[in-house]
């Protein structure tokens, strides 16, 4: 019996069969055929340009599995990830993850292709001379974002870090070798982007404060409709997101549960969101957003990110998918993970099936959107 030798298939079979794949995984698996097939999807430019995202659930006791659900088909697999252990994760909607171990050390790592690279120290950031915090608790909890602003593999991506009870942020650019202070953030950070070269940042009562990479103040907005809303909810957390060259807040309105005596839940339960759109020309704030249309936006412990539905049909239009970026952080002993889609028409939340509860109060669920290589 003569056996088919699968790599020498014409590259031009490769590529028809490439592009009937539309699941990630199934691009992973392909790709590790063989060399000849890894090359058609990353060199020749087969593998598909958008992915929808993937939820990546927290850290297990003794495995170097980490397992991934993929909501929109209630779908879930493991990914060997050993780099990954005892790690805070932060996702992106790049490909690649924001990791810091406990030992100081910030990097990136795809967590498809596993290519990692390693960040400058944040601890040497000259607004951190007179820290007074541990390696775990940098970890754990001193560090509350780090966000990626595009793929590392472009020469002007940044990273934004907020930290030190999400009163200080720092910024660091592809090549640089250090972190740069950002004096002009408010109070308290809630959350920041970088759009066309520009630094959003917003703090949980609607401050914006608009900067370049440098830190210095562009425009400051201010908004404060919420102010009223603060004592019928226990906690309030805002987002920054892009939609289709447009600027928007979220407002996440939670109530504690701690003294509902039903064990199990979160601390905090994601009550409703309202959206707003800034209007940058004019340095105010529209209405409340009623409908994003095609669109859905992903919030959490990640780069706050959107995605039009009418490449995606599977994902939900109108809705707001978002995870829990405070279990561990605001509390050391979860007891269940906030998770869940908000109809922005029907205002109900579909809560999205429990993960384990993790012992490590670290890791928690995170989205990212992955991609090749």
């Amino acid at each position: 019996m003569i056996l088919a030798d699968w790599s020498n298939l014409p590259v031009e079979l490769l590529g028809l069969i490439a592009d009937r794949l539309h699941f990630a995984l199934d691009y992973v698996r392909f790709g590790m055929v063989c060399r000849p097939w890894r090359r058609v999807v990353v060199e020749k430019g087969y593998s598909s340009p958008s992915f929808l995202p993937w939820l990546m659930l927290s850290q297990k006791i003794n495995s170097e599995l980490r397992g991934v659900c993929y909501p929109y088909k209630h779908r879930s697999f493991y990914l060997y990830l050993p780099e990954l252990n005892n790690k805070r994760c932060w996702g992106s909607p790049f490909g690649w993850v924001v990791t810091l171990d406990s030992d100081f050390q910030l990097g990136l790592l795809n967590p498809l292709s596993r290519a990692q690279l390693m960040l400058p120290p944040l601890r040497k950031c000259p607004n951190l001379k007179n820290m007074d915090c541990g390696a775990k608790r940098f970890r754990n909890s001193f560090v509350y974002k780090a966000a990626l602003s595009s793929s590392p593999l472009c020469l002007d991506f940044v990273v934004l870090a907020i930290y030190s009870d999400n009163e200080k942020m720092a910024i660091l650019k592809g090549g640089s070798h250090t972190w740069t202070p950002l004096e002009c953030c408010p109070g308290y950070v809630d959350d920041a982007i970088c759009f066309r070269g520009i630094v959003y940042i917003v703090s949980s009562l609607g401050e914006i404060v608009i900067c370049d990479c440098q830190g210095s103040v562009l425009q400051n907005i201010i908004f404060t409709p919420l102010v009223d809303e603060v004592p019928k909810t226990n906690f309030i957390s805002a987002y920054l997101v892009e939609i289709d060259g447009q600027v928007y807040v979220l407002c996440r309105f939670m109530s504690d549960t701690r003294n509902t005596g039903t064990p199990f839940r979160p601390y905090m339960r994601t009550r409703r969101f309202d959206v707003y759109k800034l209007d940058l020309g004019n340095g105010k704030w529209y209405e409340v957003v009623e409908s994003l249309g095609n669109w859905s936006i992903f919030v959490g412990t990640n780069y706050s990110f959107s995605i039009c539905t009418n490449e995606h049909p599977e994902c939900e239009s109108n809705c707001i998918y978002f995870t829990d970026d405070y279990s561990g952080v605001s509390h050391n002993t979860p007891t269940g993970y906030d998770m869940g889609v908000y109809n922005l028409e029907t205002q109900k939340i579909q809560w999205l099936a429990q993960d384990d509860l993790s012992v490590f109060s670290f890791s928690v669920p995170v989205w990212f959107k992955p991609s090749l290589p």
